[in-house]
């Protein structure tokens, strides 16, 4: 319950910025929690570059109630019927549900990334007060933007602890911020238009990344991932600067506090923030015809004035982010790296000579190759009827692939080009074709990562691609409804457009329930989904409440592929978890690679154990000079009694019988020695 008071407080704050911002400026209500949601990435950002989240906390609850003092005052001056329009009342009212379902249920990570870094990050963040940069221990992953962790991190600055569930709710919050600003041109009495919208928009991360009959649970508003608020908010940013009808300073603002947010939400957020920014851009510079502002600047030197601020927010993040990796980290953001240990620019360059050139390498045309036939061939979205494999024709064709999205985008571009007015038509045609290009050029863009820094069989399979692709679709499928919903709102209500909406949003909710049962997303997922995860939990729950807090725990997780050592670090922390081999079967015949040498020992050391094998006596060597005071057990085989046994005093007995999984080290070198600890039993 504490919790949940917490992100509603939190909410509530939210709300208060976002009510005083509109009230005050006259931006629009339903968007203005979009411009408070991202507002919060970036300014929580500036203050992560110094590592100064304490002051960024308490600075943005002060804000907040700045903004509730000014409402109080100014609350006879206001006209509050102005604020509720179908989208902040949609923001709203989904929103207290969302949370207080997440504070109810309280769903936990369950991905490989999640423990590696999306989830584990948020917690080091919270549980230490810094940045993850700051105090990275043995965290694998500590270069990627830290946007999103630090929007949960406002969610999390209330309480005592780690709350897993806050960061889905922080991520969900976000999104519903984007799916409000949409729609948010919409009055309230075009609640005809606003209904089938809002169910379109929620059912959008479904509809545009499950792309088979769901068979597990489905983590969609569960999951710490970037890659749907990323691709979600690069949508919104545009969906943000559609839904202003007049384009003010504060409007503009908006874009570019939304852009920048964009750029921090994950490294190719920046590449789609500068699509968003040039798509903003080109509509301001050449379509829009009412009077822009900035400072003393008017019309075209103020339009030229806010495309530099588009721009310049991204890359003021990127070299932000560059500088503060240096300085935390020693490390350079300009290294792609990967199989070809190129630099950022040199990738981009090296792969538009390649693309033009007539001599091509095997895995340039390879790669092009397999892009292209992905492009129509493999699934990705629930807009299928069959798939590429079916014997009709017709059905092998509509397999819910990239081309088959690209139409239904297509199609909503032409709802909206058809019923708009003349400067409606002329903004749709123009979006239509930049946005395609802007397409064209991720889609390239994507395959030249896949040339110059996968490696060969990665390349070859298009590892991933699916999670690469879709966050292109998911905002340019936003940025079409919000189109299409500025488009219907000057139509009558007997117009065949509205009626052809909502027959959109049922076919939407028809592929939905087709691919997803209830039970296996998060309308009603069983709790034993989460069953064993929690189980794990609890047993290092048990361990931690024997331990000291200085201990250091070496894992054992026989003929694990390496997920479990992320998932008991994520659980231990802030206890620290050696590195252990990154798990997997130990053995004498392990070898320790460069990776999986741990930190803190000496150079000489260093040199020793790269290429060692982890026999019995180099076993207790690597325990002594890690400072390792703990074991703790996942798994064990007889492969690891076979080697170590005979170091345990009771010969792994207790682990074996399921009375515990944690033993204590004493001893060093050849005398060492660990004995069983009394957790109270083992679940």
């Amino acid at each position: 319950m504490f919790d949940f008071i917490c992100v509603l407080v939190t909410f509530a704050v939210v709300l208060l910025m976002a009510a005083a911002i509109s009230a005050k400026t006259g931006l629009s209500a339903g968007t203005a929690p979009l411009f408070v949601m991202a507002g919060t990435m970036v300014f929580y950002t500036l203050f992560g570059f110094f590592d100064l989240l304490l002051a960024a906390g308490i600075a943005w609850f002060a804000l907040g109630a700045l903004a509730l003092v000014w409402l109080v005052r100014q609350r006879k001056n206001i006209n509050f019927s102005q604020l509720v329009t179908p989208s902040s009342v949609f923001f709203v009212a989904v929103g207290v549900v969302v949370i207080a379902y997440l504070a109810i249920r309280q769903p936990i990570p369950m991905e490989w990334d999640e423990f590696s870094f999306w989830s584990i990050a948020p917690k080091v963040v919270k549980t230490t007060g810094h940045m993850y940069t700051a105090v990275p221990g043995n965290l694998r992953v500590t270069t990627y933007v830290p946007g999103l962790i630090l929007l949960d991190q406002a969610f999390q600055f209330l309480g005592t602890g780690f709350v897993a569930w806050k960061v889905f709710a922080a991520y969900d919050l976000l999104m519903l911020a984007i799916f409000a600003a949409v729609f948010a041109m919409l009055e309230k009495k075009d609640w005809a238009i606003a209904a089938p919208m809002s169910v379109l928009c929620l059912l959008t991360p479904f509809l545009l990344t499950v792309y088979l009959r769901v068979i597990y649970v489905s983590t969609v508003y569960m999951s710490s991932y970037a890659d749907i608020p990323m691709g979600l908010l690069f949508g919104g940013a545009v969906a943000f600067y559609f839904a202003q009808q007049k384009k003010t300073p504060i409007a503009l603002v908006g874009a570019v506090l939304i852009v920048t947010a964009e750029s921090l939400t994950k490294d190719m957020g920046f590449a789609l923030a500068l699509i968003a920014a040039a798509l903003i851009g080109f509509d301001l510079l050449f379509v829009e015809k009412s009077e822009v502002v900035l400072f003393k600047l008017r019309s075209w030197w103020a339009k030229i004035g806010w495309c530099v601020l588009l721009v310049v927010g991204p890359f003021a993040a990127f070299f932000g982010w560059a500088k503060h990796m240096s300085v935390f980290l020693n490390v350079s953001r300009f290294e792609v790296g990967g199989a070809e240990e190129m630099g950022m620019v040199q990738l981009v360059f090296t792969g538009i000579i390649e693309l033009f050139s007539p001599n091509k390498s095997e895995k340039f045309v390879q790669v092009m190759d397999n892009m292209t036939r992905a492009f129509y061939a493999d699934s990705l979205s629930m807009f299928s009827l069959g798939s590429g494999q079916s014997s009709n024709l017709l059905l092998r064709l509509l397999n819910g692939s990239g081309l088959i999205v690209v139409c239904v985008i297509l199609t909503l571009l032409l709802i909206s080009f058809l019923c708009g007015d003349r400067r409606h038509k002329i903004r749709t045609a123009w979006f239509a074709l930049l946005s395609s290009l802007g397409f064209v050029a991720f889609y390239i863009f994507n395959a030249f990562m896949y040339v110059y820094v996968f490696k060969d069989f990665q390349a070859e399979a298009l590892v991933s691609y699916n999670r690469y692709i879709y966050p292109y679709y998911l905002g340019w499928f936003l940025m079409a409804l919000a189109l299409v919903a500025t488009a219907l709102k000057h139509t009558g209500p007997a117009n065949v457009a509205r009626l052809l909406l909502l027959l959109i949003a049922v076919g939407g909710i028809w592929r939905f329930t087709s691919f997803v049962r209830p039970q296996l997303c998060i309308i009603d997922y069983p709790d034993s989904y989460f069953s064993e995860m929690r189980r794990k939990s609890a047993n290092v729950a048990a361990a931690k409440a024997v331990m000291d807090e200085d201990d250091k725990v070496f894992f054992v997780s026989q003929g694990d592929d390496g997920m479990a050592w992320f998932v008991y670090y994520y659980e231990f922390y802030p206890m620290l978890t050696d590195y252990s081999l990154g798990g997997g079967t130990l053995s004498a015949d392990a070898q320790l690679t460069e990776l999986a040498v741990p930190n803190g020992l000496t150079e000489q050391q260093h040199k020793e154990y790269v290429g060692m094998k982890l026999t019995r006596e180099n076993f207790q060597r690597y325990l002594t000079d890690t400072g390792c005071t703990k074991l703790y057990f996942d798994k064990v085989d007889g492969i690891f009694e076979e080697n170590y046994g005979d170091l345990f005093t009771d010969g792994l007995a207790a682990v074996k019988n399921g009375e515990t999984n944690l033993y204590e080290v004493s001893g060093a070198g050849d005398a060492l020695r660990l004995s069983p600890v009394d957790m109270g039993g083992v679940r």
